[in-house]
Formats: structure tokens, sequence, C-alpha cells
């Protein structure tokens, strides 16, 4: 029985009690007072029978004291007041006790139900866990998930082999703390607009190097506040030394091919200069026809070229302060006639008062010749290509875009339009053919200059690309 309880019980038996002594003392109001000696024995009797309070218990004594005048009469009143009390006592005592019965009753019941309730949501958690356990050990890939201070909290069977660890060592420690002494880790960071880099893992015993691959991404809470990072780990060992291999096949084969091409191209120009002799008509057109694919072979075997270089990090920037306007000039003028017989018009747009800009003017031009060379390409007779470039002071840069009115690029492949080798299908449609890697070193070298390239369209309404450059340094 709780201690309030208790209280409630002996205030209303008190009260009772005082009831009950004034009702009596009346009815005894006539009586005449008792002597000293029947005062005292009814005091003890009072003491020891009644009431344990002595202040309350000489205040009752004193009130019956002149009323009843005989220690018979005294007891008489003291056994009814005893009756009640122990009567009312008891039925207070029965109704509390009822009362707290069903509260610890309902108490009961309740805490089972929340036992029940937590261990169903435990089990659950539990099979939850287990469940995402099982599939975190099948993942083929390295996972690794870190805190927000980059301590390993998971690490999968995958991630253990990759990089040669025991997960016991790594959980609550930085991924490269106390790394094997046979493993030297060097870390590249990835490319601009990717959460990834590679990591190189070198064994010193036997000089055998492994690459991996890290694609990471930042886990927030609700409230939108890092808490940690997972990163997901591929073994591209063996693809990294095939497009080594790609590479330097690629590049001795475009040397190889480019001498015969240029005694060709050289040997055509010259008879079409007749000065070996005068050729006919129909002669001209067909060496006029050689000498345009020789060209484009020329540029395609310099595409390759190049691919291989920037492949290699190999390719080197020759900058210096340049005039977009300028820039501009060489490659409109040199697809103009290409324009022409599609009835394409070419609108240049330069914001005048454009400060210099710090760049390759030959790389720069390759890029523009790749954009509004694509342009003419996929526009329909009868188009228009509007070549544009403004000054962006929040970001201290000059943009520029080439816009068109063709065909168009669906929204879900514009991420991929930069990828090497790829070509967006319904661009397929046009006569011309392309190899699918203008557009992918477009996007080396305007990322090698600092600036970004990006792609906005829908299908049917026309492409527009756009490319930045950050201004040379004041």
């Amino acid at each position: 029985m709780s201690f309030i309880a208790v209280i409630y019980i002996v205030t209303a038996v008190v009260s009772i009690v005082v009831a009950l002594v004034l009702f009596n003392l009346t009815k005894l109001s006539g009586r005449a007072k008792i002597t000293a000696d029947n005062k005292r024995r009814k005091m003890e009797y009072l003491d020891s029978n009644i009431l344990p309070d002595k202040p309350l218990r000489q205040t009752i004594f004193e009130e019956i004291d002149e009323f009843v005048d005989s220690e018979q009469q005294c007891q008489e009143v003291s056994k009814k007041l005893s009756a009640v009390f122990e009567k009312e006592l008891e039925k207070k005592i029965n109704l509390n006790t009822q009362e707290l019965s069903k509260k610890y009753e309902a108490a009961i019941k309740e805490e089972k139900q929340n036992e029940e309730v937590t261990w169903k949501k435990y089990k659950k958690v539990l099979t939850d866990k287990k469940n995402t356990e099982a599939v975190i050990r099948s993942i083929a890939e390295g996972l690794v998930v870190v805190d927000a201070e980059g301590k390993v909290i998971v690490m999968n069977p995958a991630a253990e082999r990759l990089l040669g660890v025991s997960k016991k060592d790594k959980i609550g420690k930085s991924i490269l703390e106390n790394l094997k002494e046979e493993h030297m880790v060097s870390l590249v960071e990835g490319s601009q607009d990717k959460d990834e880099r590679e990591i190189e893992l070198i064994s010193q015993k036997d000089d055998t190097k492994k690459i991996l691959r890290a694609s990471s991404a930042v886990i927030e809470n609700e409230n939108g506040q890092s808490i940690g990072m997972v990163s997901v780990l591929s073994d591209i060992t063996k693809q990294k030394e095939l497009d080594q291999l790609k590479s330097k096949f690629v590049a001795n084969v475009s040397h190889e091919l480019r001498t015969p091409l240029v005694s060709t191209e050289k040997a055509i120009s010259l008879i079409l200069s007749r000065e070996p002799g005068q050729i006919t008509k129909s002669q001209e057109q067909f060496l006029s026809i050689a000498e345009r694919n020789l060209k484009r072979l020329s540029l395609l075997i310099n595409d390759l070229l190049d691919l291989s270089k920037l492949e290699a990090g190999k390719m080197e920037l020759k900058t210096q302060p340049s005039s977009i306007e300028k820039v501009f000039d060489e490659p409109i003028e040199g697809l103009n006639a290409w324009a022409i017989t599609k009835s394409v018009g070419i609108i240049k747009k330069v914001q005048q008062g454009l400060p210099e800009v710090n760049l390759d003017q030959e790389r720069i031009i390759q890029v523009l010749n790749n954009l509004i060379g694509n342009a003419i390409k996929y526009t329909p007779n009868n188009g228009k290509i509007a070549i544009e470039a403004v000054l962006n002071q929040e970001q201290n840069e000059i943009v520029v875009s080439v816009e068109d009115t063709g065909t168009g690029i669906p929204k879900d492949q514009l991420n991929k339009v930069f990828d090497k080798f790829y070509q967006v299908g319904e661009r397929l449609t046009t006569d011309i053919h392309g190899t699918g890697i203008g557009l992918s070193i477009a996007k080396e070298i305007v990322e090698l200059h600092g600036g970004k390239i990006w792609a906005e369209s829908e299908k049917g309404c026309g492409a527009k690309f756009i490319f930045t450059l950050p201004l040379k340094d004041s």
C-alpha cells in the first residue's frame, strides 16, 4: 500500500472518530464531572486500548471528562469509538486494497503487453540484422562503412580479401591504420564530378600491384548531418592493365597509319593542283572525294592519338591569354561550308568586353570543332546553330554554349554522351557516323583547363552543350 493511501485512510478515520466523539458528547451534556481518580484510570484505558496519538487522545479525554461521570460509561464510549474505528478502518483498507489490486493488475497487464511488443520488435530487428549481414557478406564487391570520425564500423569479407586485412583488426580503427608492412598504399583523387578514387596497393615482397576503385557516398541522418560514409571497393587491376595495353596499341597503330596517310594526302593534293599535268573533271571529282575522306581519316587518327595521350596523362597544354571571340572564328569559318550545304545557319553571340582567358587555343578550337560539327551533323536542313559566350562574374568564368535545333537527346542518356565510344541511339539516323570519342576528348580538354562541360536537351527539342573556362589569374 502506498504512503499516500495510508495517509488518506488515517485522515478519514480520524474525521469519523472526531464526529462520533462530538455526537456522544452532545448526548452526555447533562452529566456530572468525574473525579480525579476516574480521570486517571480513563486516561490509562485510552492510552492502552484506543488512541495511539497523545495530543489527540488528551483532547478527546478532556471533552469526555466533562460529561462522563463513571468509569463504566467511559468504557462504553471507548468501546463504541473503538468498534467504529475498527469497522471504518477495515472498510477503508478493503476498499483501497481492491483499488490498488485493480491498478496493480492493470499495470501488470500493461507491462506484460509492453514486454510482448518489445520482444516482437527485438526479434524483428534481430531478423533484419541477420538478413542485412547476410546480404553484406554475399556482395561480391568490398563494402566498408566508416563513422563520422573515419573509424570502420562495417567491413564485409570481400573488403577483407581486397585490402588484405582482418575485420577484427579494423573495427573501430581507421582503414589505413596499422596496414600490413608489406603493403604500401597510395590514394589518387577521383574526377571532379564523381565521388570515386583509386587505391593502389603495392606488395614490397613480390613487387605486385593491386588497384582498387572506391566509390563513396556520405551517410546522413534525418537532420541532414553527416554521420559516416560507405565505400564500395572494386578490383580494377586487370581493367587497368587492359587499358594500358589498349592505349599503347592505339598509339602505335595511329603513328604507323599517319605516315602513309600524310603521303597519300600530299600526293592527291599535288595531282589536284595540276602541277604534274591536266586532269579531267571526273578525275578531279573522284580525287576530291578521296581527299575529303583522307582528311576525315586523319582527324580520326588524331582523335585516337589525343585519347591515348589523355588516358596516359601525357597531354600538355600550351596556355596563353586569349580572346574567346577570336578563338570562335577559326572553327566557324572551317565548318561554315559544311553548314551551307545543309542550309544550316550559324549565329555567333559574344558578350561585349569579355576578359581574356588563359587557354590552349588549339585545344579549345578542337573542342569547338567537335561541338559545332556534332551540331551540324544532327541538325536537319534549314536549322540553326547558336554559339554564345557570356561572363559569369559570380564564378569568375566564361560560359560557352553551342545550341542546335536538331533531334535532341533523351534525358536518360545525357549523362552518357561524354563516355568513350558511346553514341546516342536516336542520333545515329544521320548519314554521317562518328566514333563516339569526340565528346570524351572535349570533356578531358575542358577539365584540363579547370572547367566543366555538360549537356542540356530533350528528345526532339535540340541539344545545348555548355562548358566553362576559368578566367586567367590577375
